[in-house]
């Protein structure tokens, strides 16, 4: 055994402003020799988010606004896996690695600094129809939109649809709402210029704010600046409403209102992190619970801080608000607590006198208060630009950003806009048996269709680290659809069980292919049953099955032959005997399977009385291993919509083992009911 004692672990869960300071201070004040710092971030960098509205508007490029979490903190360890629970009591974190399983992480002490997140469900049809504004790849999207909405009304000669594709809706008239409102303004009236058939009163900007005045954070003097000018720059509020719904057309509001517009921004909607929602803890309005001294409420090495806190502010005995400059304080005096604890001395609570807000509204126009000093227009948004260029993390950052509001002083913003799109393909894919084509977690950017083998899809419910298979595909089976369709990562994975030949169809061309009405209508039926889990309703049967062997349930199959008999040798099979199939099987190996009704199908397709018996079966049918478990075979069945599944020992062989019915599976359910 080694004699090197082990280091203390401070796992840090953010790399937001709090989680980077408190990282900052521990890995400069703290011996690195005996005791390790763990940052977990599911990006590798920093978002420096007050200048995402730049990005939006094109003043800035994305660049500047991110920071290299490794480069920041070169003597903390930084990993990107995502953080799923953390269990205070045993002092483990549960995470998900690069396989999309589970592993933990002990630790001594944990920061929580995982800010928060974008619930754009809060209004109906946000989620499909609104663009957030949370991270570096919203600002971009965004940014791409506007754009493209301008390059669109270039060639529309309907003046209807133009200043639809002209009419940008920002719901939330709160810093992120008015930023963003201020900079899309500036961004396409600016841009007027070098578009030929765009007239200036074709574009419309709407902020819609359920209060009756915009930026409720700063005093009612700014607020009435702010709006005034931004109403000269050409922006209309609704005030005193909030948003009802959101379609494709626009924004409904009050009663049976609404604002047309191609673009809607949701700037409302902050929700916890669903690990803050799992987390055994105290709660206010659904953030942690926190003791002065930012401790999580019962625990002694537990910290809560940023926007996911309830932290008090012992200077004002008020909640800290979620803004940047409490974040790093938060973090720097943590840090500094955590270093007491260490050292077995008290720790001090929370105490911090806000120095200013600011925010731009567009137009080279800001509002400001800083130690209680009102300032807006021209000088107040000198002095936003001075102290967030004074704010960004790294030298190389303030630089590059200097440069670029350099020169969007003197010229024009940048309209191009790149387009993240892969060459359409279709291709062929071979897999070995235990293979994964994709995994659970993954982005989805494929459509397969299964030509030879079989597929198990299997599931994996946080914090296990247990596959459970949720049913077996065969040939001419198809996936990936969902997850296309709806733009999310995959909820299963698909794994080889035998040698399995894929046609893979890229994105786009699985989108084209999709518009065959044939082909939609097998798409939505198949969405439409996978989408159903039976299993949710009827845990008990559920875990009986899981249970229970396929072996356990097999049945022998009567009516075998090897293959060399025609059609007519079979017609006489069925009319001798009451079965209602028959199975072809060559050295033990089951080769296909025929039934009464496929007799018909056969005479359809041309067969005669001597056409080969390989010629009318269907070949190489479903099959589950006798080890397989018979929850498995029921999720087959309802998969596939047969009554009958084909067994056979295992994969290698494929030597038939029997059959088990539908209605076998149906007697033991109900029996367990």
């Amino acid at each position: 055994m080694s004699d090197i004692p082990e280091k203390t672990k401070i796992v840090i869960m953010g790399g937001g402003f709090a989680g980077v300071k408190c990282a900052k201070t521990l890995s400069k004040k703290l011996d690195l020799k005996k005791n390790e710092i763990i940052l977990f971030n599911k990006e590798n960098h920093m978002v420096f988010h007050p200048l995402l509205a730049e990005v939006v508007g094109g003043s800035l490029d994305p660049d500047p606004v991110t920071t290299p979490l490794r480069q920041m903190l070169p003597h903390v360890r930084c990993r990107t896996e995502e953080v799923h629970s953390i269990d205070l009591e045993k002092q483990t974190v549960s995470y998900e690695n690069n396989n999309f399983t589970y592993d933990k992480l002990d630790y001594d002490y944990i920061v929580i600094c995982c800010g928060s997140a974008v619930n754009l469900s809060i209004i109906p049809g946000m989620q499909d129809h609104a663009f957030p504004i949370k991270t570096v790849g919203d600002a971009i999207a965004l940014r791409v939109q506007v754009i493209e909405q301008l390059e669109k009304a270039e060639v529309e000669e309907d003046p209807i649809v133009k200043k639809h594709l002209l009419s940008f809706i920002i719901i939330g008239g709160g810093f992120s709402g008015v930023e963003v409102a201020g900079e899309i303004n500036d961004l396409v009236r600016g841009s007027n210029r070098f578009y030929k058939n765009i007239d200036e009163k074709d574009v419309t900007v709407t902020v819609i704010h359920g209060q009756d005045q915009i930026l409720p954070e700063v005093s009612p003097s700014l607020r009435d600046f702010a709006q005034k000018k931004m109403e000269k720059a050409g922006v209309t509020f609704v005030l005193g409403t909030n948003a009802s719904f959101v379609t494709n057309k626009g924004v409904g509001y009050g009663e049976n209102r609404m604002v047309k517009g191609s673009t809607v921004v949701g700037a409302v909607g902050n929700t916890m992190p669903p690990v803050i929602n799992r987390l055994n803890a105290e709660k206010e309005r659904g953030r942690i619970l926190n003791e002065p001294d930012m401790r999580i409420k019962g625990q002694t090495n537990a910290w809560a801080i940023g926007d996911c806190a309830w932290t008090i502010n012992s200077y004002d005995n008020n909640p800290c608000p979620p803004t940047g400059q409490f974040a790093e304080r938060q973090g720097n005096q943590t840090a500094l607590n955590i270093i007491r604890v260490m050292k077995g001395e008290e720790t001090k609570p929370f105490i911090f006198k806000p120095i200013g807000l600011l925010c731009s509204i567009g137009g080279n126009n800001a509002v400001a208060e800083i130690k209680g000093i009102r300032i807006s227009g021209f000088i107040a948004w000198f002095m936003w630009r001075g102290i967030y260029l004074s704010k960004l993390p790294k030298f190389s950052k303030k630089v590059k950003v200097g440069l670029d509001w350099g020169w969007d002083i003197f010229f024009a913003r940048d309209l191009a806009h790149t387009k993240i799109q892969q060459t359409d393909t279709v291709a062929k894919a071979h897999y070995e048996p235990g293979d994964y084509i994709f995994r659970q977690g993954e982005n989805s950017n494929n459509f397969y269709i299964l030509e030879k083998g079989e597929v198990e899809v299997t599931r994996i419910k946080p914090p296990d680290t247990k596959e459970e298979i949720i049913a077996v595909l065969g040939e001419n089976d198809f996936f990936g659809e969902m997850s296309l369709l709806s733009g999310t990562p995959h909820t299963a994975n698909i794994k080889a069980r035998s040698d399995v030949e894929v046609l893979v169809m890229g994105k786009h061309v699985f989108e084209k292919t999709s518009a065959i009405k044939p082909f939609r209508k097998l798409l939505e039926e198949t969405i439409k049953r996978r989408g159903v889990n039976i299993w949710q309703k009827m845990p008990i049967v559920h875990d009986l099955l899981e249970k229970k062997e396929v072996s356990e349930l097999l049945e022998p199959v009567q009516t075998i032959i090897d293959g060399s008999q025609t059609f007519e040798d079979i017609l006489e099979i069925f009319n001798d005997t009451s079965k209602d199939f028959c199975c072809i099987v060559s050295d033990e190996k089951l080769k296909g399977v025929i039934t009464r009704s496929d007799l018909f199908r056969a005479i359809e397709n041309g067969s005669t009385t001597k056409t080969p018996v390989s010629d009318c079966m269907i070949k190489d049918p479903i099959t589950v291993a006798a080890s397989d478990t018979a929850l498995t075979a029921a999720s087959t069945m309802k998969e596939h919509g047969i009554k009958r599944l084909f067994v056979v020992n295992n994969f290698i062989d494929n030597n038939l083992a029997g059959y088990i019915r539908a209605e076998k599976l149906l007697y033991i359910t109900m029996k367990s009911l």
